[in-house]
């Protein structure tokens, strides 16, 4: 019974140590990084007589933007030099999701270039004209010789009246540099190459509505 009784005090000994060496351990692991939120900025229209020209007198929606899984969530992809391996940087996200963040943006864009009097994401009416966008790459771009970003959007201009006619559609890609690895860096180059597709896209788009 003595000897029964010295190894339960042991046991008990020896749990409490193990106790106190794990909550130890814990004191000294190091906290997780908080996320980073990321907006895009683009830049006002350029003014030029293609882009000023108004496209039409009725209404302009602009659709949800449509992609893959990866690019629906927040967290900003990013490929290396392969790039066929697409992967996540885990605490730097989007302030929405890309889909719903572009839509926003290019309607703002569009509102600007003052293409239409009435310019809205939402589906209030069955007239005038559509533009639908599937996002093929909105990445960041790690490679042994530098970093980069790539953006490549396919849009379309569709017309409403008629059961959404095809007017007009193209697939844009702009790539950037980037100085290092900073992912304030990557947002920004990523803004530019995404306002120089809405301003190709105004442009010919407006083109293809006045042949």
């Amino acid at each position: 019974m003595q000897q029964t009784r010295s190894c339960a005090r042991i046991a008990a000994v020896i749990i409490v140590a193990l106790i106190l060496v794990s909550v130890g351990g814990c004191g000294s692991m190091k906290p997780l990084p908080s996320d980073t939120f990321y907006r895009l900025k683009i830049g006002p229209p350029t003014p030029t007589n293609s882009i000023t020209t108004s496209w039409t007198d009725d209404m302009v929606r602009v659709a949800k933007f449509r992609g893959s899984g990866v690019h629906r969530e927040r967290a900003i992809a990013y490929t290396e030099t392969d790039q066929v391996v697409v992967k996540q940087h885990r605490y730097h996200l989007w302030i929405d999701s890309p889909e719903r963040m572009l839509q926003t943006e290019l309607v703002s864009y569009l509102r600007a270039a003052n293409v239409a009097p009435a310019i809205s994401s939402s589906d209030m009416s069955s007239a005038g004209f559509e533009i639908q966008a599937q996002i093929r790459r909105m990445d960041h771009v790690l490679a042994a010789d530098g970093a980069g970003v790539v953006v490549a959007f396919a849009l379309e201009l569709v017309e409403r009246n008629a059961g959404k006619s095809f007017v007009f559609g193209k697939e844009y890609r702009e790539s950037r540099s980037v100085s290092g690895n900073d992912m304030s860096a990557v947002a920004v180059a990523m803004s530019d190459a995404v306002g120089v597709i809405f301003e190709r896209f105004t442009a010919d788009a407006g083109a293809a509505l006045q042949r």
